[in-house]
């Protein structure tokens, strides 16, 4: 029953596009005249998740899994996670340090996470006009996985090499960062996250996180408010709509 309930999960993040998730802010009604707010936009890719809109700015950070029309805020004082979509009507609430990406949570049925993967510095870079810092998985780890591999105790899609790149020095929260390392199902290093690849166990080489573009904008505050009007939810993928994906399900396997 497990397996089917964390299959379901990877299913639920690939359904259609809704007509909400084509829209840069959420479906918080939007008052004429209302105060804006400075914010980093972040064109995304994630493997996981799909295409994604990041905004960071002093009211916090706010993502949209744009696929599902899913949102997730995180708002000062940093505290609290809050996840929910229109489609199912419903908001998902919880502490920072009990949250955890339910698709994350899956993935790890089948031994195949990055979250675990052990970083070390590499070097710096910039791109975006930003300054960046790299960082690549140890060669104790990789020595670790490739005998976890050869006695099958992992899938051939688990990490065996991993490069993360990212900032450390954008003017926002610090816990920002790590709420981006979290929804991304991220090694914990203390950056905003731009670029990670690795290659497998299998030795293919899997681009798992991309961002096409970075800008500067402004949003209403408003699209920061957390909805009143929804039905509150007890787990995270309570706040998806079903639906199917090959793709989906071959990534659930580490393909």
């Amino acid at each position: 029953m497990r397996w089917l309930v964390s299959v379901l999960v990877v299913l639920l993040f690939s359904a259609p596009p809704t007509a909400e998730a084509k829209a840069l802010s959420s479906d918080v009604p939007t008052k004429v005249g209302s105060k804006r707010v400075d914010v980093l936009a972040l064109r995304q890719n994630c493997r996981m998740l799909g295409d994604c809109d990041v905004f960071l700015s002093s009211a916090g950070i706010k993502m949209i899994v744009k696929k599902q029309g899913l949102v997730c805020l995180f708002l000062p004082p940093y505290k609290e996670v809050v996840c929910y979509s229109a489609p199912s009507g419903k908001i998902f609430r919880t502490p920072f340090d009990k949250f955890r990406n339910c698709f994350s949570t899956s993935m790890t049925l089948f031994s195949f996470t990055l979250e675990d993967v052990k970083l070390e510095p590499v070097g710096s870079t910039t791109k975006f006009s930003l300054p960046l810092r790299k960082f690549e998985s140890t060669a104790a780890f990789g020595k670790s996985q490739k005998g976890k591999f050869a006695k099958h105790e992992i899938s051939g899609g688990s990490p065996l090499k991993l490069n993360f790149i990212g900032s450390d020095q954008l003017p926002y929260n610090k816990s920002q960062a790590s709420m981006m390392e979290k929804l991304y199902a991220l090694p914990k290093v203390g950056l905003f996250p731009l670029s990670v690849d690795y290659n497998s166990a299998e030795e293919a080489h899997v681009s798992y996180l991309i961002t096409a573009k970075v800008f500067k904008t402004t949003l209403p505050l408003s699209d920061f408010a957390i909805p009143s009007n929804l039905r509150p939810a007890k787990e995270m993928q309570e706040t998806l709509e079903s639906g199917s994906s090959n793709e989906a399900m071959e990534l659930m396997m580490g393909k």
